[in-house]
């Protein structure tokens, strides 16, 4: 039934429970699983200006979001095959979060998007921002993981 499925993960908890039921999806249906992470462009936080400006960091702002989404996106693909799941690619890309999600998802035919309710914010309701636009705007089917 599910040939490609995409999994936006952005290193919150949910979103590696999301990850794990990805990787029990594609073994009951040999399907491919790509990873999405979706970097924002936003500042970074002022704690991390700070560090820079004291030279504690030397990377560029753009570096720090890079080497971040490649550590998210390298820990979801240990978790994959430690599940046994070795038919997989990884992917990061800059814009809103949920755009990007359902753009790509379009672009590789994913029959499937994977994602977990809520990601690192802070809010308490059931679906998180990205999730809640997601399933608003998208066509392709979605496995909310709580």
């Amino acid at each position: 039934m599910y040939k490609t499925i995409l999994v936006p993960v952005d290193g919150s908890a949910n979103s590696r429970r999301a990850v794990e039921a990805a990787a029990e999806l594609a073994k009951c249906h040999q399907a491919s699983i790509v990873l999405l992470h979706v970097i924002l462009d936003e500042p970074l936080p002022k704690e991390l200006l700070r560090m820079i400006v004291r030279g504690e960091i030397t990377e560029s702002r753009m570096e720090i979001l890079r080497d971040s989404a490649e550590i998210i996106l390298q820990d979801a693909q240990e978790k994959l095959h430690e599940a046994g799941v070795t038919e997989d690619k990884c992917k990061y890309v800059m814009g809103d979060p949920a755009f990007k999600i359902l753009e790509y998802a379009e672009n590789i035919g994913a029959d499937l998007i994977v994602i977990g309710h809520r990601g690192l914010g802070t809010q308490v309701s059931l679906l998180g921002s990205v999730a809640r636009k997601l399933v608003n705007i998208t066509r392709v089917a979605c496995l909310i993981v709580v």
